[in-house]
């Protein structure tokens, strides 16, 4: 009778846990003192870092271009022409006059009026060619000035993002020492449910056994407490 309950109460040797038992051995032993200590060096770090963070720029999801840009590109390119041209158009103006008199056009007749007009009429054109170049440089210089404003805010982000991500790298593998609690807990735990389910197996066979030897002799069930 022994025997048999002894058999039937080993079913659940506890070789069948040896390996785990050599991993848990393994995991409580393990030397991760240089690892640890670089870690906490390094998440040292970052928290210093993120001390730090406040006083970073912002994150810029606008820019705003005044038009200072344009203005000063359109007054610098226009009297950059207004500078050339005026004492031409007073040249021109002047030798006109000399060569119409020399031709015995008086002044003021409708020949030399309409001489003089054409003249004005051609320097105007070349005033009028210098005002819409100094829009078209103050439109140049305001696209500029927008994408230069873009590519700083751009760079801004990025370098505030770049700040992030090394304090995460730096915290990166900082739950080592958790990771390792962690295995040692679900190696252990799996273990416990599969001694448990073991010996629960074991007791159920075990009351079949006496049970059966009850009926051989005569005997009913035992009760299941």
């Amino acid at each position: 009778m022994s025997k048999s309950i002894g058999r039937v109460l080993g079913t659940g040797s506890m070789g069948t846990y040896g390996y785990e038992n050599d991993y848990i051995n393994y995991l409580k032993n393990y030397d991760t003192t240089n690892y640890d200590n670089t870690l906490h060096n390094m998440t040292s770090y970052a928290d210093d870092m993120s001390r730090d963070f406040a006083a970073l720029p912002d994150y810029q999801f606008s820019v705003e271009n005044n038009d200072d840009a344009r203005q000063r590109a359109e007054y610098a390119t226009y009297q950059s022409y207004v500078d050339k041209l005026i004492p031409q158009y007073q040249q021109q103006v002047s030798d006109l006059q000399t060569s119409l008199i020399n031709q015995g056009i008086p002044v003021g007749s409708e020949a030399y009026s309409q001489a003089m007009q054409n003249l004005q009429n051609s320097q105007n054109a070349a005033l009028n060619q210098a005002a819409y170049q100094s829009v078209l440089n103050g439109q140049n210089a305001y696209s500029q000035a927008f994408g230069d404003s873009l590519r700083a805010a751009q760079f801004s982000n990025d370098a505030r993002q770049s700040y992030i991500d090394q304090i995460k790298s730096l915290l990166d593998g900082s739950i080592s020492g958790y990771n390792n609690q962690a295995n040692l807990y679900n190696t252990q735990s799996g273990v416990q449910e599969r001694k448990t389910a073991v010996e629960n197996s074991g007791w159920d066979n075990l009351r079949r056994a006496i049970d059966d030897s009850a009926k051989m002799y005569g005997g009913g069930n035992i009760g299941r407490g």
